[in-house]
This record gives C-alpha cells, sequence and structure tokens, in this order.
C-alpha cells in the first residue's frame, strides 16, 4: 500500500474552488450554490485508475467519503464529472473536500483538500 501526498495550489474564482494537482492528471471543482454543493471533475486521457472517493470534512479532523466513482463509470462520461453532494453539510459552516485516487495495483494517493467556506449571510 502506498500513500503519497502531493502538492496543493487552489484558487477562488466567483464562489468556485479547484484543485489541479502539479501534473495536471485531473481538475477538481467544488462550487456551493444556497444549500447544493456541486463537484466537478475532469480527468485527462493519460490517467488511470481503479476507482476515486470524494471526502469532506467539517468540524472534525476525520474525512469521511461522500462519493465513490469508478474508472469505468468515469470513462463512460467522457472523463469529465459533475456530481452533487447529496447529504452537504450546513452552509453555514466551513468545509474541506479532497479526492483520494486508487490505482489497480492498489497504490493510494489522497490529495489535499479543497476549503468551501461558509456562506455569508
Amino acid at each position: 500500500l502506498m500513500l503519497s501526498l502531493c502538492g496543493f495550489a487552489a484558487n477562488a474564482q466567483a464562489g468556485t474552488y479547484s484543485f489541479t494537482p502539479p501534473d495536471s492528471e485531473f481538475v477538481m471543482q467544488i462550487s456551493r450554490e444556497k444549500t447544493d454543493v456541486k463537484i466537478i471533475l475532469t480527468f485527462n486521457d493519460s490517467l488511470s485508475f481503479d476507482y476515486v472517493t470524494i471526502e469532506r470534512r467539517a468540524d472534525n479532523p476525520e474525512f469521511s467519503q461522500c462519493k465513490y466513482i469508478s474508472f469505468d463509470q468515469l470513462k463512460t462520461k467522457g472523463r469529465h464529472l459533475v456530481e452533487k453532494d447529496m447529504y452537504p453539510y450546513s452552509g453555514s459552516i466551513d468545509v474541506s473536500y479532497r479526492l483520494k485516487l486508487v490505482t489497480r495495483d492498489g497504490a493510494v494517493r489522497t490529495f489535499p483538500p479543497i476549503s468551501l467556506p461558509a456562506v455569508k449571510k
């Protein structure tokens, strides 16, 4: 089992927060509109994996899984996927989302989280 943590670069533009690893294998974007949280994943053609999970956390140090996406599921969508967090945390608190990628040989890559700030009233 291999675990690697990659570099972090997040940008905030018009309420959308994103992460792209240094090797540009994918782009993960998170945005919040009222009570909905939208997650957009775009993977480049050379990236191969068994599955990815999207994890989140709010007030605790531990992340929990909120989405599971298989490689086959993503491939049928043209390597571009738009998902909705079906049970998002309250918009009044800061939430972090991250992507965990698992290769076919079992290597695990966990990427830095994207912070989604609380909605200001």
